[in-house]
């Protein structure tokens, strides 16, 4: 099987594109804002990971959240690589 090449982003557009399919995500209405950082390793390994992850103060965390959450970044991870500024 031959893996698809994964899309360059740099940290502002992957950070936005996340945020962007946070929104389609009821259950994560409470994320007000993600930060990723380079994780050092080269293509085809993860080239990013989460750093912070902001909620908005009113909104509690739930455990459903999370793994929207997680299972979203993940996917992310295997669509796009993280390029330096």
């Amino acid at each position: 099987m031959v893996e698809q090449a994964r899309a360059k982003l740099k940290a502002a557009e992957l950070e936005a594109a996340i945020m962007r399919r946070i929104a389609d995500h009821p259950d994560c209405s409470g994320v007000g804002y993600v930060n990723v950082k380079p994780t050092g390793n080269e293509p085809p390994q993860e080239t990013w990971t989460h750093m912070l992850i902001a909620r908005r103060p009113n909104t509690p965390r739930s455990p459903l959240e999370t793994k929207v959450l997680h299972d979203l970044l993940n996917k992310m991870r295997q669509e796009f690589d993280l390029v330096p500024e």
